[in-house]
């Protein structure tokens, strides 16, 4: 049984404030509302296949208590049928989604899958349905395929794929192609939260010739519902990398206006002078001011509900593993408070200020740290220690992932010790730490970082040569 693939706050604002607000995180709805998209690609024989790509709001399943926090038990399940209603294609996929808390679950976090489906040419009709395995629930989308035949002869274009994300990937998986990881946006709608547009399509049977190369140019624009062009992105010309080539971009489109759009892709192989058009409909949606106020009342409404649970050491315990990111002021403020309903708002205030996106439920923020302070627990505690109250703990905290970490074993009379990078720091900085006592516990010895302990003389301490410039 797989985990379900999972990224935070990518479901589109229009669903949420349709179903989303409806149901609390635990609730168990009678239908499941999915959102569902295919593209066609060639396989390497030039065969089609089929990718159909299902997302759903994590709110709109269940998850029961588990030994280890809580689990969601569900299927997604497709049956593709040609125009004769003969099954082409099924299957199921049972899933299990785990989380150790219940505050990441809310309305704008989407769980995603793709199956993959080798078809010939002709019209299809798709059945997509997710099942919650613990209550019962069910939700059901159909969606008409059209495959289209091969051409031999002529430039061929892949579908457009939308993405909610597109980067580099060197590790295998259900989203991995072509040496990227490209998340589906089956819903097809962008907001303030994810206001970039990425997509993914693919070109074959270029003109090619191996000693001379050649090149093909993409234009990409966005249409409004009129057929206005409403905006157009640079054109990009590449040197072709053989007879196919991945084709991908993207860019800000917030200040577009809310409603539908296309984008237009149009391909031209250099050589042949042959040029095609791909178009992909999507939709832009910005909440209007009163539910913009309205997500504003209901997150500080969930979020006091969620600490008028906590006891007065509870929430005593939870700032103090907040003190790497609270000032001076506000560490005084806190100390002086006397009352937990006092607490409460300054906690709720606290996470508000520094919710970055306020134009969804979740504070995405306060999800990364919480993440992070995990990590940190299991990474980096010693027999004395927290993991968050060690000195690798609070810079993994404060500075976040380091680009690096070269580690350096004991060995004679050297002392174990890392040294982590972080390659967009102040243009480049270092953070040398080591086990000087040998408990386990690595200290900060040096930092190249501005605000942090400088000790050149590092080496000495760690017992190697000093024969390096950090």
């Amino acid at each position: 049984m797989r985990v379900f693939h999972q990224l935070f706050a990518t479901a589109g604002l229009l669903s949420l404030l349709l179903f989303g607000l409806t149901h609390p995180a635990n609730a168990q709805p009678r239908f499941i509302p999915l959102n569902v998209d295919y593209a066609t690609f060639n396989n390497a024989d030039n065969s089609q296949y089929v990718e159909v790509y299902i997302s759903i709001r994590q709110n709109a399943i269940s998850y029961t208590t588990a030994d280890s926090g809580y689990v969601a038990n569900f299927s997604a399940i497709l049956d593709i049928r040609d125009g004769e209603g003969a099954r082409q294609f099924a299957q199921e996929q049972p899933f299990l989604s785990r989380i150790t808390d219940q505050q990441v679950i809310t309305p704008a976090n989407e769980l995603r899958h793709v199956f993959q489906a080798e078809l010939t040419p002709g019209n299809y009709e798709a059945t997509a349905t997710i099942r919650d395995n613990n209550t019962g629930a069910k939700g059901e989308y159909l969606l008409e395929i059209k495959v289209d035949g091969p051409d031999s002869t002529n430039v061929q274009l892949s579908d457009i794929q939308l993405a909610a994300g597109i980067s580099k990937s060197a590790s295998a998986g259900k989203f991995i192609k072509n040496g990227l990881q490209v998340v589906p946006n089956p819903s097809g709608v962008f907001h303030p939260a994810h206001p970039v547009l990425y997509y993914y399509l693919e070109a074959y049977q270029m003109a090619y010739d191996a000693e001379k190369s050649g090149s093909y140019t993409v234009r990409a624009e966005i249409e409004n519902n009129a057929g206005e062009v409403v905006k157009s992105f640079p054109d990009k010309t590449s040197k072709k990398p053989g007879s196919s080539a991945v084709i991908v971009g993207g860019g800000n489109i917030i200040t577009l206006p809310s409603g539908p759009h296309f984008l237009n892709i149009r391909f031209t192989d250099n050589e042949s002078g042959e040029t095609l058009l791909r178009r992909k409909r999507f939709s832009v949606y910005k909440p209007s001011q009163e539910q913009a106020d309205r997500m504003s009342e209901m997150v500080t409404s969930l979020m006091a509900s969620h600490y008028a649970k906590f006891s007065e050491e509870e929430l005593d315990e939870e700032f103090a593993q907040l003190t790497y990111l609270a000032s001076k002021t506000e560490k005084d403020v806190f100390k002086s408070l006397g009352t937990v309903e006092s607490k409460v708002n300054f906690l709720v205030t606290f996470w508000q200020e520094r919710d970055e996106n306020r134009d969804t439920p979740a504070n995405e923020f306060k999800i990364q740290y919480f993440q992070n302070l995990k990590y940190a627990n299991a990474a980096f505690k010693t027999k004395r220690k927290a993991g968050w109250k060690t000195d690798r703990g609070r810079v993994f905290l404060v500075y976040g992932q380091p680009s690096d970490i070269e580690r350096n074993p004991v060995g004679g009379t050297q002392r174990p010790y890392e040294v982590w990078t972080y390659n967009t720091l102040a243009g480049g900085s270092i953070f040398v730490f080591a086990d000087l006592h040998g408990f386990g516990d690595y200290e900060l010895l040096h930092s190249t970082y501005r605000n942090e302990l400088s000790q050149p003389n590092w080496r000495e301490q760690v017992g190697i040569e000093n024969n390096l410039s950090q």
